[in-house]
């Protein structure tokens, strides 16, 4: 291909271009000036909106300025529920901000921890996560909305709470022994109740049954005290649910402790064994939580969350609080909190396929 040179720009053609523009100028000189002026104003537009701009550091220093919303996979009322609430109201008086509990429950904490992992990582949107939503919708759902590991960081553990088994105050088998005998001798006829398939306590029978080889017969109810109504009522024997959620019936003496979840006993139900006790060292399941936060929230809004939050822990009142539920608040350092969560996610993923229990 042929390339076409342009002659160069002769100097008597220079001297007349230069010549009209003198000629515009003198004639339109408001023109003109308004002409340089935008010119001007548009070249520096970047470095203003730069100045103006408050940078990210600064943002995450001034943070929060308005509520913080905390979304909680759980219903209004129950233990962990409350157990949000209550770090909410002391969030709020160490940082001079709302902190608002907002409730998606649905889908194994699926819902709300998709919720939390979409929302801008600016530290306005936290997330109550927990076994469910980190260790277990992986493996009971075919494509999760979300990964857990990498849509979402821990900022801080919380704590954990063990699972309670009961009986009838009439139950002649009333420990894990007497239990695990009854259910061997006559396999399939003993059954239990829990909130639905898939929540760590029914899991946690799964992994019993799987470590004693019994055959028990699981009863699914919509929550915990659904099933251990039909307790009380005599149709269903045992009930397993998170201590808290148990506790009213314990004390009143209309349901009877058989053993916890925990690695030692309860503070709560310090006469009842633990699994662990029965002889099954890795029956240690429980019900924990942390803060996680979309991954790219800036480091400095997610260590005064984490600064107050171990602050809240420390309060009399809240230890208290949690520790009558049967909680047990607790600080883990963040890589430690990483390793047990992979654990949990290996763990219960074998659990799972070793339950038959197919993703939806």
């Amino acid at each position: 291909m042929t390339a076409i040179v342009l002659p160069p720009e002769t100097v008597g053609a220079k001297v007349r271009r230069r010549s009209a523009q003198v000629n515009v100028m003198l004639r339109y000189p408001e023109e003109t000036m308004k002409r340089r002026q935008f010119a001007i104003a548009l070249s520096a537009l970047p470095f203003a909106e730069r100045a103006l701009a408050p940078p990210a550091w600064a943002q995450a220093d001034a943070w929060p300025q308005r509520t913080v919303r905390i979304v909680c996979p759980f219903t209004p009322g129950g233990s962990q529920d409350n157990i949000a609430r209550r770090l909410a109201a002391k969030l709020t008086e160490y940082l001079g901000q709302s902190f608002v509990v907002e409730n998606r429950t649905g889908a194994g904490g699926s819902i709300a921890a998709d919720i939390a992992a979409k929302s801008p990582p600016d530290g306005y949107t936290m997330l109550l996560g927990n076994i469910g939503s980190h260790a277990l919708v992986p493996h009971l759902y075919a494509r999760p909305a979300y990964n857990a590991f990498t849509d979402l960081e821990t900022v801080v553990w919380i704590g954990t709470q063990p699972n309670l088994l009961c009986c009838r105050p009439d139950y002649p088998y009333d420990t894990i022994p007497k239990l695990i005998a009854a259910a061997k001798a006559k396999p399939g006829t003993i059954s239990y109740g829990s909130s639905g398939l898939g929540t760590s306590p029914s899991l946690t029978m799964e992994l019993f049954k799987q470590r004693t080889g019994v055959d028990m017969t699981f009863i699914s109810y919509r929550g915990a005290a659904a099933a251990a109504a039909d307790v009380l009522a005599g149709h269903v024997p045992l009930v397993i649910s998170n201590i808290d959620s148990l506790m009213g019936q314990v004390s009143a003496g209309k349901l009877k402790p058989v053993a916890t979840t925990g690695a030692t006993r309860s503070t709560v139900l310090p006469e009842t064994p633990t699994f662990v006790e029965a002889g099954f060292p890795d029956l240690v399941v429980t019900s924990w939580s942390l803060w996680a936060v979309p991954t790219g929230t800036p480091a400095p809004i997610k260590e005064k969350i984490k600064v107050a939050t171990e602050r809240a822990l420390g309060a009399p009142d809240v230890i208290t609080s949690m520790k009558a539920g049967g909680f047990e608040p607790g600080t883990m350092s963040l890589a430690e909190v990483d390793t047990f969560i992979k654990a949990e996610h290996k763990r219960w993923g074998e659990v799972i396929r070793g339950a038959g229990i197919k993703p939806e």
